[in-house]
Protein backbone atom coordinates (compact mmCIF):
# COMPACT_ATOMS: atom_id res chain seq x y z
CA UNK A 1 0.00 0.00 0.00
CA UNK A 2 1.12 3.68 -0.63
CA UNK A 3 1.06 4.87 3.19
CA UNK A 4 -1.28 3.76 6.30
CA UNK A 5 -2.84 5.90 8.84
CA UNK A 6 -2.20 3.77 12.03
CA UNK A 7 -5.16 5.29 15.07
CA UNK A 8 -3.78 4.56 18.81
CA UNK A 9 -6.97 3.62 20.71
CA UNK A 10 -5.16 3.47 23.80
CA UNK A 11 -4.70 7.34 23.59
CA UNK A 12 -8.27 7.26 22.30
CA UNK A 13 -9.08 6.26 25.83
CA UNK A 14 -6.59 8.79 27.33
CA UNK A 15 -8.21 11.73 26.10
CA UNK A 16 -11.52 10.34 27.26
CA UNK A 17 -10.71 9.84 30.75
CA UNK A 18 -8.95 13.52 30.04
CA UNK A 19 -12.28 15.17 29.01
CA UNK A 20 -14.32 13.02 32.28
CA UNK A 21 -11.59 14.64 34.87
CA UNK A 22 -12.93 18.21 33.48
CA UNK A 23 -16.51 17.08 34.33
CA UNK A 24 -19.11 17.29 37.15
CA UNK A 25 -20.82 14.25 38.24
CA UNK A 26 -23.91 12.78 36.02
CA UNK A 27 -22.77 14.90 33.17
CA UNK A 28 -23.28 13.48 29.46
CA UNK A 29 -20.58 12.63 26.92
CA UNK A 30 -22.12 13.53 23.60
CA UNK A 31 -19.19 12.76 21.56
CA UNK A 32 -18.45 14.62 18.00
CA UNK A 33 -17.77 12.52 15.22
CA UNK A 34 -18.27 14.50 12.24
CA UNK A 35 -16.04 14.20 8.98
CA UNK A 36 -15.30 10.70 9.56
CA UNK A 37 -14.23 11.10 13.06
CA UNK A 38 -11.95 14.52 11.91
CA UNK A 39 -10.79 12.20 9.46
CA UNK A 40 -9.98 9.18 11.69
CA UNK A 41 -12.42 6.76 10.92
CA UNK A 42 -15.82 7.39 12.20
CA UNK A 43 -16.75 3.67 12.11
CA UNK A 44 -14.60 1.99 14.09
CA UNK A 45 -14.24 5.47 16.87
CA UNK A 46 -17.95 5.12 17.16
CA UNK A 47 -17.39 1.40 17.96
CA UNK A 48 -14.73 2.01 19.97
CA UNK A 49 -16.17 5.03 21.89
CA UNK A 50 -19.63 2.99 22.67
CA UNK A 51 -19.06 1.87 25.93
CA UNK A 52 -17.27 4.87 27.19
CA UNK A 53 -20.09 8.04 26.00
CA UNK A 54 -23.74 8.74 26.01
CA UNK A 55 -24.18 10.06 22.64
CA UNK A 56 -22.93 10.50 18.79
CA UNK A 57 -22.77 13.46 17.38
CA UNK A 58 -22.53 14.52 13.07
CA UNK A 59 -22.82 17.19 10.78
CA UNK A 60 -25.09 15.43 8.26
CA UNK A 61 -27.29 13.04 7.47
CA UNK A 62 -25.58 10.40 5.92
CA UNK A 63 -23.03 9.97 8.51
CA UNK A 64 -25.75 9.05 10.75
CA UNK A 65 -26.85 6.40 8.44
CA UNK A 66 -24.09 4.44 8.26
CA UNK A 67 -23.27 4.29 11.46
CA UNK A 68 -26.91 2.69 11.91
CA UNK A 69 -25.62 0.70 9.08
CA UNK A 70 -22.85 -0.73 10.81
CA UNK A 71 -24.56 -1.32 14.12
CA UNK A 72 -23.88 1.62 15.86
CA UNK A 73 -26.56 1.75 18.62
CA UNK A 74 -26.15 4.69 20.33
CA UNK A 75 -28.39 8.07 19.95
CA UNK A 76 -27.13 9.71 17.61
CA UNK A 77 -27.76 13.58 16.95
CA UNK A 78 -27.62 15.16 13.36
CA UNK A 79 -26.40 19.15 13.42
CA UNK A 80 -27.41 20.02 9.95
CA UNK A 81 -30.77 21.06 8.95
CA UNK A 82 -33.17 18.47 7.66
CA UNK A 83 -34.63 18.17 4.11
CA UNK A 84 -37.63 17.46 3.42
CA UNK A 85 -36.87 14.29 0.85
CA UNK A 86 -34.56 13.18 3.93
CA UNK A 87 -37.73 13.65 6.83
CA UNK A 88 -38.80 10.08 6.70
CA UNK A 89 -34.82 8.71 7.45
CA UNK A 90 -34.93 10.11 10.81
CA UNK A 91 -37.60 8.27 11.89
CA UNK A 92 -36.61 5.08 10.04
CA UNK A 93 -33.19 4.82 11.25
CA UNK A 94 -33.69 6.28 14.79
CA UNK A 95 -31.60 9.34 14.61
CA UNK A 96 -32.04 12.64 16.24
CA UNK A 97 -32.70 15.50 13.93
CA UNK A 98 -31.94 19.06 15.06
CA UNK A 99 -34.14 22.13 14.30
CA UNK A 100 -32.37 25.21 13.50
CA UNK A 101 -35.35 26.97 12.00
CA UNK A 102 -38.74 26.95 12.67
CA UNK A 103 -39.79 25.76 9.00
CA UNK A 104 -38.07 22.13 9.98
CA UNK A 105 -41.51 21.96 12.33
CA UNK A 106 -43.49 21.37 8.98
CA UNK A 107 -41.33 18.59 7.19
CA UNK A 108 -40.56 16.21 10.37
CA UNK A 109 -42.61 13.11 10.33
CA UNK A 110 -44.52 12.51 13.83
CA UNK A 111 -42.46 10.40 16.67
CA UNK A 112 -39.25 11.95 14.76
CA UNK A 113 -36.98 12.69 18.04
CA UNK A 114 -35.24 16.38 18.00
CA UNK A 115 -33.05 19.00 19.63
CA UNK A 116 -33.89 22.34 19.27
CA UNK A 117 -30.38 24.52 18.33
CA UNK A 118 -30.71 27.97 19.04
CA UNK A 119 -28.36 31.25 17.69
CA UNK A 120 -26.93 32.76 21.00
CA UNK A 121 -24.08 33.97 18.88
CA UNK A 122 -22.52 32.01 16.64
CA UNK A 123 -24.54 33.58 13.82
CA UNK A 124 -24.38 30.31 11.28
CA UNK A 125 -26.80 27.60 12.12
CA UNK A 126 -29.74 27.66 15.58
CA UNK A 127 -33.04 29.72 15.68
CA UNK A 128 -33.08 32.88 16.12
CA UNK A 129 -33.69 34.92 18.95
CA UNK A 130 -36.76 36.85 17.57
CA UNK A 131 -37.90 33.59 16.59
CA UNK A 132 -38.03 32.02 19.99
CA UNK A 133 -42.16 32.94 21.13
CA UNK A 134 -42.94 31.33 17.57
CA UNK A 135 -40.85 28.18 18.42
CA UNK A 136 -42.52 28.12 21.98
CA UNK A 137 -46.02 27.86 19.74
CA UNK A 138 -44.67 25.27 17.32
CA UNK A 139 -43.22 23.45 20.56
CA UNK A 140 -46.34 23.10 21.45
CA UNK A 141 -48.49 22.48 18.49
CA UNK A 142 -46.34 19.76 16.81
CA UNK A 143 -46.93 17.45 19.60
CA UNK A 144 -46.44 14.59 17.94
CA UNK A 145 -42.91 15.21 17.67
CA UNK A 146 -40.41 14.22 20.10
CA UNK A 147 -38.65 17.19 21.65
CA UNK A 148 -35.88 15.92 23.82
CA UNK A 149 -32.97 18.69 23.71
CA UNK A 150 -31.87 22.03 23.49
CA UNK A 151 -28.88 23.39 22.86
CA UNK A 152 -26.46 26.06 21.19
CA UNK A 153 -22.69 26.73 19.99
CA UNK A 154 -20.28 28.58 21.71
CA UNK A 155 -18.30 30.94 18.53
CA UNK A 156 -15.23 31.77 20.67
CA UNK A 157 -14.63 29.38 23.56
CA UNK A 158 -11.83 28.08 21.98
CA UNK A 159 -10.43 31.34 23.87
CA UNK A 160 -10.15 31.70 27.14
CA UNK A 161 -11.82 34.19 29.34
CA UNK A 162 -13.52 35.79 26.36
CA UNK A 163 -16.67 37.39 26.40
CA UNK A 164 -18.98 36.36 23.98
CA UNK A 165 -18.78 33.08 26.01
CA UNK A 166 -20.71 35.32 29.18
CA UNK A 167 -23.01 37.00 26.26
CA UNK A 168 -24.27 33.30 25.03
CA UNK A 169 -24.46 31.56 28.32
CA UNK A 170 -26.56 34.55 29.53
CA UNK A 171 -28.82 34.25 26.78
CA UNK A 172 -29.00 30.37 26.74
CA UNK A 173 -29.97 30.30 30.37
CA UNK A 174 -32.45 33.10 29.58
CA UNK A 175 -34.00 30.96 26.67
CA UNK A 176 -33.92 27.24 28.66
CA UNK A 177 -36.49 29.25 31.29
CA UNK A 178 -39.11 28.83 28.20
CA UNK A 179 -38.67 25.69 27.91
CA UNK A 180 -39.38 22.11 29.99
CA UNK A 181 -36.97 20.96 32.38
CA UNK A 182 -36.73 17.90 31.25
CA UNK A 183 -35.17 18.70 28.18
CA UNK A 184 -31.19 17.16 27.78
CA UNK A 185 -29.49 20.71 27.67
CA UNK A 186 -25.80 21.20 26.10
CA UNK A 187 -24.06 23.86 25.06
CA UNK A 188 -19.87 22.70 25.81
CA UNK A 189 -17.76 21.95 23.55
CA UNK A 190 -14.02 21.04 23.47
CA UNK A 191 -12.90 24.89 24.48
CA UNK A 192 -15.88 25.13 26.85
CA UNK A 193 -14.86 21.78 28.63
CA UNK A 194 -11.05 23.19 28.96
CA UNK A 195 -11.11 26.56 29.43
CA UNK A 196 -14.48 27.57 31.32
CA UNK A 197 -14.72 25.03 33.96
CA UNK A 198 -15.67 27.73 36.86
CA UNK A 199 -18.48 28.38 34.91
CA UNK A 200 -21.98 26.92 35.06
CA UNK A 201 -21.62 25.68 31.68
CA UNK A 202 -21.92 22.00 30.64
CA UNK A 203 -25.75 21.44 32.11
CA UNK A 204 -26.58 17.88 31.28
CA UNK A 205 -23.87 16.98 28.50
CA UNK A 206 -21.45 18.08 26.56
CA UNK A 207 -19.91 17.57 23.18
CA UNK A 208 -16.51 17.28 23.01
CA UNK A 209 -14.80 17.39 19.07
CA UNK A 210 -11.17 17.67 18.39
CA UNK A 211 -10.05 16.88 21.80
CA UNK A 212 -11.27 13.36 21.64
CA UNK A 213 -8.40 13.12 19.16
CA UNK A 214 -5.80 14.53 21.20
CA UNK A 215 -6.04 18.62 20.40
CA UNK A 216 -6.86 21.31 21.88
CA UNK A 217 -9.14 24.46 20.47
CA UNK A 218 -7.49 27.14 19.56
CA UNK A 219 -3.63 28.00 20.39
CA UNK A 220 -3.08 26.43 23.90
CA UNK A 221 -1.94 22.88 24.60
CA UNK A 222 -3.20 20.27 27.34
CA UNK A 223 -0.56 17.75 28.78
CA UNK A 224 -2.96 15.10 29.53
CA UNK A 225 -4.36 15.39 25.18
CA UNK A 226 -2.19 13.35 23.00
CA UNK A 227 -2.34 13.12 19.28
CA UNK A 228 -4.03 9.47 18.56
CA UNK A 229 -3.20 9.22 14.57
CA UNK A 230 -0.04 8.45 12.77
CA UNK A 231 0.91 8.33 8.92
CA UNK A 232 3.22 6.28 7.47
CA UNK A 233 4.25 5.68 3.79
CA UNK A 234 7.54 4.09 2.37
CA UNK A 235 10.39 5.82 -0.20
CA UNK A 236 8.78 4.42 -3.91
CA UNK A 237 12.33 4.89 -5.66
CA UNK A 238 15.85 6.99 -5.34
CA UNK A 239 17.96 8.21 -7.23
CA UNK A 240 21.75 10.42 -7.14
CA UNK A 241 21.88 14.06 -7.49
CA UNK A 242 24.72 16.39 -8.15
CA UNK A 243 24.93 19.98 -6.74
CA UNK A 244 22.43 22.44 -8.26
CA UNK A 245 20.62 19.64 -9.89
CA UNK A 246 16.55 21.12 -9.57
CA UNK A 247 13.87 18.43 -8.31
CA UNK A 248 10.08 18.46 -8.70
CA UNK A 249 7.80 21.27 -10.52
CA UNK A 250 9.09 24.20 -11.54
CA UNK A 251 12.84 23.23 -10.33
CA UNK A 252 11.67 25.42 -7.39
CA UNK A 253 14.59 23.21 -5.35
CA UNK A 254 17.79 23.03 -6.76
CA UNK A 255 20.77 20.25 -4.34
CA UNK A 256 22.65 22.26 -2.41
CA UNK A 257 25.50 19.35 -2.53
CA UNK A 258 25.44 16.11 -4.28
CA UNK A 259 23.43 13.68 -2.04
CA UNK A 260 20.46 10.98 -2.62
CA UNK A 261 16.67 12.02 -3.29
CA UNK A 262 13.84 9.88 -3.18
CA UNK A 263 10.19 9.65 -4.06
CA UNK A 264 7.57 8.89 -1.50
CA UNK A 265 4.12 7.97 -2.86
CA UNK A 266 1.69 10.78 -1.20
CA UNK A 267 0.85 14.14 -2.20
CA UNK A 268 -2.01 16.27 -1.87
CA UNK A 269 -4.65 14.10 -3.43
CA UNK A 270 -4.10 12.21 0.06
CA UNK A 271 -4.06 14.88 1.96
CA UNK A 272 -0.68 17.26 2.00
CA UNK A 273 -1.77 20.76 1.11
CA UNK A 274 0.85 22.07 -1.70
CA UNK A 275 1.57 25.00 0.84
CA UNK A 276 3.41 22.28 2.96
CA UNK A 277 6.36 21.98 -0.13
CA UNK A 278 9.60 22.22 1.17
CA UNK A 279 8.43 23.09 4.94
CA UNK A 280 8.16 19.72 6.69
CA UNK A 281 10.48 16.96 8.02
CA UNK A 282 9.39 13.14 7.76
CA UNK A 283 11.43 10.19 9.68
CA UNK A 284 13.21 7.73 8.09
CA UNK A 285 15.59 5.35 9.82
CA UNK A 286 15.48 7.92 12.96
CA UNK A 287 16.27 10.51 11.15
CA UNK A 288 14.95 13.51 10.67
CA UNK A 289 14.69 13.86 6.48
CA UNK A 290 14.02 16.91 4.85
CA UNK A 291 10.83 16.78 2.21
CA UNK A 292 11.62 19.26 -1.00
CA UNK A 293 10.59 20.69 -3.91
CA UNK A 294 6.61 21.02 -4.99
CA UNK A 295 4.59 18.75 -3.96
CA UNK A 296 3.08 16.73 -6.79
CA UNK A 297 -0.65 15.15 -6.50
CA UNK A 298 0.94 11.52 -5.84
CA UNK A 299 3.68 12.18 -4.69
CA UNK A 300 7.08 14.23 -2.75
CA UNK A 301 10.04 13.77 -2.80
CA UNK A 302 12.85 14.13 0.13
CA UNK A 303 16.62 14.43 0.04
CA UNK A 304 19.61 13.49 2.11
CA UNK A 305 23.48 14.80 1.34
CA UNK A 306 24.62 11.11 3.59
CA UNK A 307 22.72 8.45 1.22
CA UNK A 308 20.71 7.78 4.62
CA UNK A 309 17.49 6.10 3.27
CA UNK A 310 16.93 3.16 0.60
CA UNK A 311 14.31 2.29 -1.52
CA UNK A 312 11.04 0.02 0.62
CA UNK A 313 12.43 2.14 4.03
CA UNK A 314 9.25 3.24 6.12
CA UNK A 315 8.82 7.16 6.11
CA UNK A 316 6.83 8.41 9.51
CA UNK A 317 4.54 11.72 8.35
CA UNK A 318 2.80 11.92 11.71
CA UNK A 319 4.58 10.40 14.77
CA UNK A 320 4.44 12.05 17.96
CA UNK A 321 5.00 15.48 18.90
CA UNK A 322 7.96 15.82 16.72
CA UNK A 323 5.74 14.99 13.42
CA UNK A 324 2.48 15.91 14.28
CA UNK A 325 -0.76 17.46 12.45
CA UNK A 326 -0.36 20.71 15.02
CA UNK A 327 2.78 21.09 13.28
CA UNK A 328 2.09 21.07 9.95
CA UNK A 329 -0.99 23.48 10.98
CA UNK A 330 1.41 26.48 12.47
CA UNK A 331 3.12 26.18 8.67
CA UNK A 332 -0.38 26.95 7.18
CA UNK A 333 -1.30 28.65 9.91
CA UNK A 334 -4.60 26.63 10.30
CA UNK A 335 -5.36 24.16 13.04
CA UNK A 336 -5.16 20.33 13.21
CA UNK A 337 -8.14 19.66 12.43
CA UNK A 338 -7.95 21.00 8.64
CA UNK A 339 -4.96 19.09 8.40
CA UNK A 340 -6.69 15.64 9.59
CA UNK A 341 -10.07 15.84 7.76
CA UNK A 342 -8.32 16.55 4.83
CA UNK A 343 -6.91 13.45 4.50
CA UNK A 344 -7.89 11.58 2.42
CA UNK A 345 -9.89 8.31 2.81
CA UNK A 346 -7.87 6.18 0.04
CA UNK A 347 -5.55 6.24 2.87
CA UNK A 348 -5.74 2.35 4.64
CA UNK A 349 -6.50 3.01 8.33
CA UNK A 350 -5.50 0.50 11.11
CA UNK A 351 -6.97 0.47 14.97
CA UNK A 352 -4.60 -0.58 17.36
CA UNK A 353 -5.58 -1.41 21.26
CA UNK A 354 -3.05 -2.40 23.49
CA UNK A 355 -3.71 -3.75 26.60
CA UNK A 356 -3.37 -1.10 30.06
CA UNK A 357 -3.73 -3.42 32.60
Amino acid sequence: MRSEIIVDLSKLDSNVEAIKRRLKPEIKIMAVIKDNAYGHGAVPIAKHLSTQVDWLCVATLPEAIELRENGIELPILVFEVPEKEDAEKYLEYSITATVSDISTFEILKEGTDYHLNFDTGMRRLGISLEDIESTLSLFKTYNTLNCTGIYTHFSSADEPENESVLKQLARFNSIIKQFPDHLIKHTANTGAIFYYQDLDIQFDAVRPGVCLYGYMAGESESSDLTPIIEWKSYVMQTRSVKKGDPVGYGETWKAPEDGIVGTIPIGYSDGIQRLLGGKFNVLINGEMIQQVGRISMDYFGVYSPHNSFKRGDMVYLFRGDELSPKKWAKVLQTIPYEVTTSLNNRISRRYLKEDRT
